[in-house]
């Protein structure tokens, strides 16, 4: 990357991870400072501690990179920036403002995207994934949408390969789904126009294709950008509509649910998968319910708070569930669907983001350091 204006980096992120993909609760993106300089260097962590701050500092970087926000809107968070004499987030923050130290949030749009964190964990693990975790869509919403456009003939296979390229017409185990209706467009360019086919103030009619083709629902400005950026006219025509059909419970969809169902290579006893979780996340332990599966052959993961995703996982016949937390009800709930829960620990589980990101910014030759910090302690 030549470019190391920040501004260009975090707009590098972005078509990875957009922000659009997160859930609409949650606060993503740049929550402080200012874009428009040189990128020294990057800290990347997964909470904004004193620690992290201090490193950032100390290492002259002028970016941190973070993936729980410590901005949430509806009273969950913050709602103040002022000095304090502690190390609370509002003192953090503006801290961080004053040295000119930006500060940058990827949360459940990296959850969601990041499918190269989820395929190097899976395969740590032994296992090859198959398939994405979700929870039931809440009642309005949909989980997808349909995009239909109109393309000239000549376009056609660009415009559509470039909406198939950023996610579209993914189902399932199957991508680059789409259907062409051959038909005739017609327009007429007005005064001011600039037409790429036509003359102004003349009727025009052009051999076009209506082109339908899924997207999953918060990726739909990725989906449009693409599309007027690749299609050849100067107004684009496009409509979206809701999905009521829940997508298939296959296939590893960018930007559609969390984690994955993974099988492994071949069964393993419990134990000897325990000890692999172990070595995998860096723990010496964890919490496991009662129900101990004699072999464990498909397994299930996600990061973080894994209580809602307990019937997603059951659905798919998972011998081991591994997430961050799930809670005393929760390993109840799992244990009476005869389900092996293990309970890393919230920050534990999510160690992935800091290797994906020191991935992501070692290919793009840019300097950061990574702080493997462990917020809470077995003693």
């Amino acid at each position: 990357m030549k470019n190391r204006n920040i501004r260009d980096l975090l707009s590098r992120i972005e078509t990875r991870i957009p922000p659009k993909a997160s859930e609409d609760w949650d606060q993503v993106g740049l929550i402080v400072g200012n874009a428009n300089q040189s990128l020294r260097g990057a800290v990347v962590g997964v909470d904004l501690t004193e620690a992290l701050l201090k490193k950032a500092e100390t290492t002259r970087s002028n970016l941190i990179v973070i993936h729980h926000p410590p901005l949430f809107p509806k009273g969950r968070g913050i709602n103040r920036l002022v000095l304090g004499s502690g190390t609370d987030l509002p003192t953090l923050l503006l801290k961080a403002f004053q040295k000119g130290i930006c500060v940058y949030v990827a949360h459940t749009n990296f959850d969601r995207c990041a499918l190269d964190a989820m395929a190097n964990l899976a395969k740590d693990l032994g296992a090859i994934p198959h398939a994405r975790v979700w929870e039931e869509p809440e009642e309005g919403k949909t989980l997808l949408k349909k995009l239909v456009t109109y393309i000239p003939v000549d376009h056609f296979e660009a415009v559509r390969d470039a909406l198939y390229m950023v996610g579209c017409g993914h189902i399932g185990n199957y991508d680059c789904c789409g259907f062409g209706i051959p038909g005739f467009g017609n327009f007429r360019p007005l005064k001011g126009a600039s037409p790429f086919l036509g003359k102004v103030g003349e009727m025009e009619e052009v051999e076009e294709v209506r082109l339908e083709t899924l997207i999953v629902s918060g990726m739909e400005e990725v989906a449009i950008r693409t599309l007027k950026e690749v299609h050849p006219y100067e107004e684009v025509a496009y409509d979206l509509y809701p999905v009521e059909q829940n997508p298939v419970m296959k296939g590893m969809v960018w930007g559609m649910g969390y984690g994955f169902v993974a099988d492994l290579a071949k069964p393993v006893s419990f134990e000897s998968f325990a000890k692999r979780v172990k070595k995998v996340f860096k723990v010496d332990r964890f919490l496991a319910n009662q129900i101990t599966p004699k072999q464990v052959k498909r397994i299930a993961f996600t990061p973080g708070k894994g209580s809602s995703f307990l019937k997603s996982v059951g659905a798919h016949g998972v011998d081991v569930f591994i997430t961050g937390e799930v809670g005393y009800h929760g390993s109840l709930d799992a244990a009476r669907r005869a389900l092996n829960v293990i309970e890393l620990g919230h920050r534990e589980s999510e160690h992935y983001f800091l290797k994906t990101f020191e991935s992501w910014f070692k290919e793009w030759k840019l300097p950061v350091q990574m702080l493997d910090e462990r917020t809470q302690r077995i003693l």
